[in-house]
């Protein structure tokens, strides 16, 4: 899968990865979950001309007490259950290039292990007294802040410059929100070939405006499970802001009253429609023709009580985003304090948190 969108900060992204793949320097790479920081790094291998694998590795996933074997492997004997001797994974990595995801979890008293292997470019055994050199290059991924963790005494600092003499930040989905139908496409275009049997879901043009309006806390992650779940569901019926608001804010576990939705739609009048598996650009434009039903109804359109509705909307998923503190929230809608408070006050919004957090936007 490559790297997908023509943004400003993918185009950025892009060249910085070209720039830094032929030289044999640490990456690291920043960016929040669900981003693609494993595909940057799968684009930085594969650009790097390098002959040997890309070899990952989950820093959180395993655990603390044998994440040292995994990575530089063991003699046998050397501890209880070592039946054989076990090259790690920077032996794997040789010729190649070693990826560490979730760096930031690494166990303090590993580091100065991982230290030791990138100066050296060797790296011991558990239970050996001999060093074996190395070609490898390193990567390493996070979407914690380590000169946090530096500052808290949780992250050696001179590991911390030794893994980032390149840094490459992956954008959130929403800076670049203008890539969705792209990334969209490229999504469902995989679900033709995955083996999973979905077909590509149908996105009216209201439709892809409510996509492109919503935050997408979990990213391009966020994204594809959507998608994936509006194939599963809509049996090709075309999805509408309303079905996006419902299949992206309902719990998991409400299946049944979305496959009941489904039915409940399968009436709708045929709307101009955003086919994610055509070759063929959307055009966002005619978003606006849900704007013009509106203007055209028997009732008078009450524009003053629709941007009330659409700005107290706007102030709750702030607040969400923001865990209910209300300085954060109104830095994410560019207002002062002040402003945000005597709003909260007129739509009577409350600033306290709520027992259980959700994205309903409805």
């Amino acid at each position: 899968m490559m790297i997908s969108g023509s943004s400003e900060p993918i185009k950025t992204l892009l060249a910085d990865i070209k720039n830094a793949a032929p030289y044999n320097v640490n990456v690291l790479v920043v960016g929040p979950t669900g981003c693609g920081k494993e595909l940057v790094v799968q684009t930085l291998h594969k650009l790097s001309g390098r002959k040997g694998k890309l070899v990952s590795v989950n820093c959180a996933a395993i655990p603390r007490d044998l994440l040292e074997a995994e990575l530089f492997g063991h003699e046998k004997g050397s501890f209880t259950g070592a039946a054989t001797r076990r090259i790690g994974r920077f032996e794997e990595a040789a010729g190649g290039t070693l990826f560490l995801d979730e760096i930031g979890d690494m166990p303090l008293e590993l580091q100065s292990k991982l230290l030791r292997a990138i100066e050296a470019r060797a790296v011991s055994r558990i239970g050996s007294n001999s060093e074996q050199p190395i070609d490898f290059r390193l990567v390493c991924a996070t979407h914690q802040n380590i000169g946090h963790k530096v500052d808290k005494g949780e992250f050696r600092q001179d590991l911390m410059y030794r893994i980032s003499v390149v840094m490459l930040q992956v954008p959130s989905l929403q800076d670049r929100i203008s890539d969705l139908p792209e990334l969209a496409r490229s999504i469902s275009h995989g679900l033709e070939t995955d083996g999973s049997g979905l077909v590509p879901p149908k996105v009216s043009n209201d439709g892809l405006a409510e996509m492109m309006a919503y935050s997408w806390p979990g990213n391009i992650r966020e994204l594809r499970n959507f998608l994936q779940r509006a194939a599963v569901l809509s049996t090709g019926v075309p999805i509408d802001k309303n079905v996006v608001r419902r299949l992206l804010h309902l719990p998991q576990d409400r299946l049944a009253e979305q496959t009941a939705l489904w039915t409940a739609i399968d009436q709708m009048p045929d709307d101009d429609e955003f086919i994610i598996s055509d070759s063929v650009t959307a055009s966002f434009e005619n978003a606006d023709q849900s704007m013009i039903r509106m203007l055209n109804g028997d009732d008078q359109f009450d524009l003053q009580g629709h941007l009330s509705a659409q700005e107290a909307k706007f102030i709750e998923l702030a607040l969400e985003l923001s865990n209910y503190n209300t300085a954060k929230a109104a830095k994410r809608l560019s207002l002062k304090r002040t402003t945000l408070i005597a709003k909260m006050r007129k739509y009577g919004i409350s600033s306290d948190l709520p027992s259980e957090n959700s994205y309903n936007l409805t």
